[in-house]
């Protein structure tokens, strides 16, 4: 996949992320600076384009709090996301295949 491609499919993330969230901060319910976040980090090409890892948080909830309080954010999380799933594909075989992944976010429209 090239920088772009993965580029492109990030917005569409951060798009359906919004979507889902009523573009407001899931936290604190914001509408000012909304940012993505992944719950596993997006280093983790397995779950890197996966909604369930994403959670929408204004600038704030994200630099200041899901940063800075793991664990507190932790405990939150738990409440709004299916952890056991993520865990389950965290260390799966990655299928991020350019094609399959647009087609998977298109279609996941809130």
């Amino acid at each position: 996949m090239t920088k772009e491609q993965r580029k492109e499919l990030l917005s569409l993330w951060r798009d359906r992320i919004k979507d889902r969230a009523g573009n407001k901060c899931e936290k604190c319910q914001s509408v000012k600076g909304l940012q993505g976040h992944h719950i596993i980090p997006r280093t983790n090409f397995n779950l890197i384009f996966d909604l369930e890892n994403g959670v929408l948080l204004c600038k704030h909830c994200h630099l200041f709090w899901a940063h800075k309080d793991a664990l507190g954010f932790t405990e939150w999380i738990k409440t709004k996301r299916d952890l056991n799933y993520l865990e389950s594909r965290r260390h799966g075989q990655s299928n991020n295949d350019y094609n399959l992944m647009k087609i998977y976010l298109k279609q996941n429209k809130a």
